[in-house]
């Protein structure tokens, strides 16, 4: 039974359960709402924090709310200039581009990230909500509601603001609301990068075995995902590349010593499936292994480089994804906020919105071929 597989069976049985017994012992209380796929949770703890936290740090909500504009005017722009910019390389010049993907969990997305994937959805989405939140109430438009979903396997958050007030408020005022998630995720992005590059050291000292080839030297010799390989035969492995470097001098049969974090395994070459005299050791997929400046041991090393790296990964690209101007993005609300007084404001509106739904269609065609 392949991930696929395993990831389906469990989340028909999940959903199966919530349903019929959240509906039973749940539904209607504690502010929850359970429909098929769909979970919806409305916190007044949360909204609550919000008033509290809105009420405290003045001149810092003021300060952020306008440069939450600027960045959100700046994120707008770059999106476009990105996704347009990865179709004429591909088109003209050929290169592989980072494009879009749709993440869709043991397809997209091996499932050994989900974890990781999902604690960064919910830190972001708690960041992008509260954001919205706090900057409403410091323009004084009143909260309604505000909490947590569950779509499928998407989380998601919600603030409502009260429609009348919002309406009523300047557009500066609706500017600096609907910028302010995006912008408090790119600035979480930025620290996040910062506490990366401060926390580990820049240079791998080893390789983070993610999967090894079912019945391979490394597996059958007990090594598996989340060991870290830092030599073979006393030769220091950093990189891909040094491993490489090493097998080319390796023939099938020869036994090789694989000093891990558990110690050290006795592994025996077999042949390359592809045929020849290339000889491999069963290793799949691999990331870099940097150690912390804590001294904690690699295991924490690895979670917590991961964590960070997934973290920083989503906040970046939610704070992107959400600034183009497409219908129901915040994107779009802030450029009809702007384009509010132009006489042809609403035909400018809806250019944009064609141009940034074609270019994210295509960027995600070409990270498919």
């Amino acid at each position: 039974m392949n991930d696929i597989h395993v990831f389906l069976i469990s989340f028909i049985i999940f959903w199966l359960l919530v349903y019929f017994i959240g509906r039973r012992l749940l539904q209607n209380k504690y502010g929850l709402s359970i429909q098929p796929f769909f979970i919806k949770w409305e916190s007044k703890l949360f909204r609550n924090l919000l008033y509290k936290y809105s009420r405290k740090w003045g001149r810092f909500w003021r300060t952020f709310s306008w440069m939450s504009i600027i960045i959100g005017f700046g994120l707008t722009c770059f999106s476009l200039i990105f996704f347009l910019w990865n179709i004429i390389r591909a088109a003209l010049f050929y290169e592989r581009v980072s494009s879009a993907t749709l993440v869709i969990p043991g397809v997209t997305l091996k499932l050994y990230w989900l974890p990781y994937f999902l604690i960064a959805v919910v830190i972001t989405v708690l960041l992008h909500e509260s954001a919205h939140g706090i900057i409403a109430l410091s323009e004084d438009v009143n909260i309604k509601s505000a909490g947590m979903l569950l779509l499928a396997f998407f989380f998601g958050g919600f603030v409502e603001p009260d429609e009348n007030e919002l309406k009523k408020s300047s557009i500066i005022t609706r500017m600096k609301i609907f910028s302010a998630g995006s912008a408090s995720n790119m600035l979480s992005g930025l620290i996040i990068l910062l506490l990366l590059s401060g926390l580990f050291i820049q240079s791998p000292s080893g390789l983070i075995i993610l999967e090894t080839l079912e019945g391979g030297p490394l597996e059958k010799a007990g090594i598996g995902p989340w060991d870290i390989i830092y030599s073979l035969n006393d030769q220091r492995i950093h990189t891909l590349q040094d491993l490489a470097d090493f097998m080319s001098n390796i023939r099938p049969g020869e036994r090789i010593v694989v000093r891990t974090g558990r110690g050290d395994f006795t592994v025996i070459a077999m042949p390359s499936p592809g045929g020849g005299q290339r000889a491999i050791i069963g290793l799949v997929s691999s990331l870099p292994y940097y150690p912390s400046k804590l001294g904690l041991g690699y295991i924490f090393d690895t979670h917590l480089y991961l964590t960070l790296n997934w973290l920083f990964i989503v906040l970046v690209s939610v704070a992107i994804f959400n600034m183009l101007p497409i219908p129901y993005l915040d994107g779009d609300r802030l450029l009809q906020c702007s384009l509010e007084k132009f006489p042809k404001g609403i035909i400018l509106k809806r250019f944009f919105n064609m141009l940034s739904i074609f270019l994210l269609v295509a960027n995600i065609m070409l990270s498919s071929i």
